[in-house]
């Protein structure tokens, strides 16, 4: 079987993609995940294929660093990096800031909400029964309320906060 030599384009592809998933990664973390996630995740597919094939065509050299105390540790200490960045997320598992503050709201009952926001409780009683929500009682959270609307609760809290 004859070998294939993916020598000459495994290495520019690593670059090339390597230097794509680098600056869209730095941009969904520091600015904003949209319109970037997608195509980062998918180069970064291609770049974990890439970096395979130049491994293979590269094998005798890669193998080499595991004799090197100082390349052992450095990809030791990466690993450990990632690890235990995994684990935390995996066990603290907070979700984002905005997220919890609008869980908390939905958790909310109306009589709660009302003042908050800046109006009296049968003010926001009445403003959402002419949005067409009509309140039981004002113990009523928000999530209660959009169930019994069949409606998510992102449709009630717009009209609140409008």
């Amino acid at each position: 079987m004859k070998k294939i030599n993916t020598r000459g384009w495994s290495t520019p592809m690593i670059i090339g993609a390597g230097i794509f998933v680098a600056i869209t990664g730095l941009l969904m973390f520091f600015v904003t995940e949209e319109p970037f996630k997608f195509a980062h995740e998918v180069v970064g597919i291609g770049f974990a294929v890439a970096i395979v094939l130049h491994i293979l065509s590269n094998w005798r050299p890669f193998v080499r660093y595991f004799s090197k105390r100082l390349a052992i540790c450095v990809i030791a200490l990466g690993w450990l990096i990632g690890i235990s960045l995994v684990v935390r997320t995996a066990v603290l598992d907070v979700g984002e800031p905005d997220g919890r503050v609008v869980e908390r709201i939905e958790q909310t009952s109306i009589q709660l909400l009302a003042p908050v926001i800046g109006l009296e409780v049968n003010e926001l009683v009445e403003q959402l029964k002419d949005e067409g929500f009509v309140v039981d009682t004002p113990q009523m959270t928000i999530e209660q309320l959009a169930d019994k609307h069949t409606i998510e609760t992102d449709t009630i809290l717009l009209k609140i906060f409008q």
